[in-house]
């Protein structure tokens, strides 16, 4: 019951407000073409960083009913809110600010030790700075291992550029992103029991299913403030669950997807694959 109340919850939050924020997306001019050249409300991933920080601190209201969630640490969870927080505005930074000329994680930088501040440089900074505080945050309240600080703030940095890099077709990243946390969650159970990792995931499942319906009707475009938010939700997860091997296991996938988008389309390998191209067409109109 306690992992199925806040699903419910981030379910119903993100489907109520989803179409008023549209309207008020669309109505304010912040619209743009999908990949079939129809317009459509950009950066509505907006309703997650609105909704779901709220749900979070709902857990340390459950406390109060059912007594502490196991595992969770309060100084490690405000670490969690303020780094999933600093993500959503830096996506809807990078939205609002965006030079769709400059593509590339590679690109961002060369402009930027050039002198030049791009929107994708503006997040590269302040993303590294915000997993840094993160980092240390949980470090000092958890009492765990030092030199896990470095991977694990490496973890947080790159894991809202990762769910990004596949926010190209209608559905794909919000896919991604579910398979990721499932992966997750499950994985934690089989450890660990109910925990906190399990509670923070709850209310995201929930809103991000609400959302998918949207997005795969080519309704909504998650954009970089979705991405970047959800990303910063999985990178925060992987770090608080607090499993070394696992935390290093992500770190070089996210390394190897990263190096792998600046040589290969990943549209392109998905449509060359049978199972992949299913998967990624689910659900689509």
């Amino acid at each position: 019951m306690r992992l199925i109340f806040p699903m419910i919850l981030g379910f119903l939050a993100v489907k109520v407000s989803l179409p008023h924020l549209a309207r008020l997306l669309c109505k304010q001019g912040i619209i743009k073409e999908n990949y079939r050249r129809e317009p459509i409300p950009a950066a509505l991933g907006l309703v997650f960083p609105l909704t779901l920080p709220l749900l979070f601190l709902v857990q340390l209201g459950l406390e109060l009913f059912y007594g502490p969630a196991p595992g969770i640490n309060r100084g490690a969870f405000f670490a969690f809110l303020f780094l999933t927080t600093g993500f959503g505005l830096l996506g809807l930074a990078d939205d609002l600010l965006k030079n769709d000329a400059e593509k590339g994680f590679r690109q961002h930088l060369k402009a930027l030790y050039e002198g030049e501040l791009t929107s994708g440089g503006l997040k590269a900074i302040f993303g590294f700075a915000f997993s840094l505080v993160f980092g240390i945050g949980v470090w000092l309240t958890t009492g765990g291992s030092w030199w896990m600080v470095f991977p694990s703030v490496l973890v947080a940095a790159l894991a809202p550029n990762i769910v990004n890099l596949f926010d190209l077709r209608p559905g794909r990243a919000a896919k991604v992103f579910l398979a990721a946390m499932v992966l997750l969650m499950v994985k934690s159970y089989l450890e660990k029991g109910l925990n906190s990792t399990l509670f923070l995931g709850a209310p995201v499942l929930g809103g991000v299913a609400a959302y998918l319906p949207s997005d795969l009707k080519g309704r909504a475009m998650l954009g970089d403030t979705g991405a970047n938010f959800l990303g910063g939700i999985l990178g925060g997860l992987v770090v608080l669950d607090g499993d070394p091997v696992f935390t290093g296991l992500t770190l070089v996938l996210f390394i190897f997807l990263q190096l792998l988008a600046e040589k290969i389309s990943f549209t392109k390998f998905i449509e060359k694959n049978r199972f992949l191209k299913f998967l990624d067409e689910m659900g689509r109109d």
